[in-house]
């Protein structure tokens, strides 16, 4: 495959079922699926991740997103986190289309987003997966053999 790549971000719920070349596991834990490239680099830092755990995990997002988000886009700098996003671009850049799990279920508070945005402003297209729909409303109507 060569051209660009593209970048996936999803909750490592679907991990299953994103079509990509390889699918990145960017957490503090080590407990991955099988197939999965754990890339701690591109987790929070455990000071980030234990002050969400210890202050942060059961109050209102908009208490607490403001100072997350300034702290992660700031260890985004880091020269461990820079060396991690570098080696992605480099996949990217030669085809490769890289799914980004986490087991956050709401991308609108997530390292994943934030991650998502660095990228789309060095040039890189991410997009967030989304989950077939389950709602019977959404499916289609099988035809009846004998009606």
């Amino acid at each position: 495959m060569t051209g660009k790549g593209y970048v996936i971000t999803a909750s490592i719920r679907h991990a299953n079922q994103i079509k990509c070349d390889e699918i990145w596991q960017i957490t503090r834990s080590d407990k991955t699926l099988s197939g999965v490239i754990w890339v701690p680099e591109l987790a929070p830092s455990w000071s980030l991740f234990n002050e969400y755990n210890n202050n942060w995990k059961n109050k209102p997002p908009e208490e607490w997103w403001p100072d997350y988000m300034k702290r992660f886009n700031e260890e985004i700098q880091s020269q461990v986190k820079l060396q991690a996003l570098r080696r992605l671009w480099t996949h990217v850049q030669q085809g490769k289309v890289i799914a980004l799990v986490c087991f956050c279920t709401d991308r609108a508070y997530c390292h994943r987003r934030l991650i998502a945005e660095f990228l789309e402003n060095q040039g890189i297209r991410t997009e967030e997966f989304t989950a077939p729909s389950s709602d019977p409303k959404d499916s289609v109507n099988q035809p009846a053999l004998f009606n």
